[in-house]
């Protein structure tokens, strides 16, 4: 009578098979959403929970007193709103509005504030590994992180900065 002895060791197919499917599977990196917006021919991106919502037209009751960027307050279902126009904020002229110039309503730690932009794009995914640090040299102080998606550069804008 023959025995036949068992190889320790030795894996069965099924396992060989599942091995391989483990190390061809592709990693996926994290994405976060991210309202994109035109200011002074910029792309500019803001993280999508900062954004609370997008008014298009408003009536803005002007303050003395202020600096140059605040361009006054507005009152939106009884709460009382501070705009600040984005592209005085970093330093770039004023510029005439159109009918595509809107206020971004955001919160940043419980306050509340809108800023004016020139055009408000849409809302994209963006992959935590293809936001890369903003160059040393520019002159883009509340960018955190810039991408280039679809041929467009965002510039990453550090909301809690912005609004210091």
């Amino acid at each position: 009578m023959m025995t036949q002895l068992s190889q320790p060791n030795q894996a069965a197919p099924n396992d060989l098979f599942y091995e391989e499917e483990e190390e061809t599977q592709e990693t996926v990196s994290d994405s976060r959403k991210y309202l994109t917006f035109v200011s002074n021919g910029l792309g500019f991106a803001i993280p999508s929970d900062y954004v609370i919502e997008i008014i298009n037209e408003h009536n803005i009751t002007h303050l003395p007193r202020v600096p140059g960027y605040i361009k006054g307050i507005i009152n939106l279902r009884g709460q009382i709103i501070p705009i600040m126009d984005a592209r005085l904020r970093m330093g770039h002229p004023e510029s005439a509005h159109t009918k595509e110039t809107c206020i971004i309503v955001i919160s940043v730690n419980e306050n509340s504030i809108g800023l004016f932009v020139d055009k408000v794009l849409h809302m994209i995914d963006i992959p935590d590994d293809a936001i890369s640090e903003p160059p040393v040299n520019n002159n883009q102080e509340f960018v955190n992180g810039i991408t280039h998606l679809n041929n467009v550069v965002y510039l990453l804008l550090d909301c809690e900065l912005l609004l210091k």
